[in-house]
């Protein structure tokens, strides 16, 4: 964990990455602005993950005096700049659409993040980078609901499908060229989307290499070993 301080006069227009700059991470109340890159880093594999059009963060960093204007107890991860209430937004047919939190939820699984999550309502999730697991629900009043954002979601009645691991070109199913776009991959030939690298990655170390690729195959052919 890196938090770094910035201004948002003087820092406001710095771009983190791609898709986020300082001044999005404002509190409203503060010309200071404390931003944890974990949570940057995070936040673009997410946006690339979903293919979003945009990501709207609605609450950064907070003073302590404005995290209790709106709730909190004046401690928690928004004033350590360690969390973030997003919306991801999409296209479709050229119209931008908001992603529901249970898909934002499920996309954060996916990508390995067994930190901070947390459902709010709707639309929209808090995200931190605290050291240990906290999923939780607030709309419903739930701290904990277990490991598996899937099961949870189904149980609140939305069901949402799981990607189909070695199906990296996204076509629906597992074929021999989802093994050579792997491949490709391990010997740096390609570059795999977020998508992509949580398909590929069979063995589930964050890594895609020529195991993988192998392991793919073997899936293919109906083969073990």
């Amino acid at each position: 964990m890196a938090v770094k301080t910035y201004s948002k006069s003087r820092d406001g227009a710095v771009k983190l990455s791609p898709h986020f700059q300082v001044r999005e991470f404002a509190s409203p109340d503060s010309d200071t602005i404390k931003i944890d890159t974990n949570l940057v880093d995070i936040l673009e594999r997410l946006f690339d993950y979903l293919g979003c059009s945009k990501i709207i963060i609605t609450s950064g960093y907070r003073t302590a005096a404005y995290d209790k204007k709106v709730g909190g107890n004046g401690s928690g991860y928004h004033v350590k700049g360690q969390a973030a209430d997003i919306n991801c937004w999409y296209k479709v047919n050229g119209r931008e659409e908001r992603y529901h939190g249970g898909v934002i939820c499920c996309a954060l699984q996916e990508l390995g993040w067994t930190r901070g999550i947390g459902w709010i309502a709707g639309n929209a999730v808090h995200v931190d980078t605290r050291t240990t697991r906290y999923w939780f629900d607030e709309q419903n009043g739930n701290r904990s609901i277990g490991s598996d954002w899937y099961a949870y979601m189904a149980a609140k009645g939305r069901r949402i499908p799981r990607p189909v691991k070695g199906d990296v070109d996204g076509d629906g199913k597992v074929t021999s060229t989802d093994a050579r776009i792997a491949l490709q991959a391990a010997l740096g030939k390609v570059t795999l989307t977020e998508k992509q690298k949580v398909a590929a990655d069979m063995s589930g170390d964050g890594a895609v290499d020529s195991t993988d690729a192998r392991e793919i195959l073997q899936q293919v052919l109906g083969k073990d070993d």
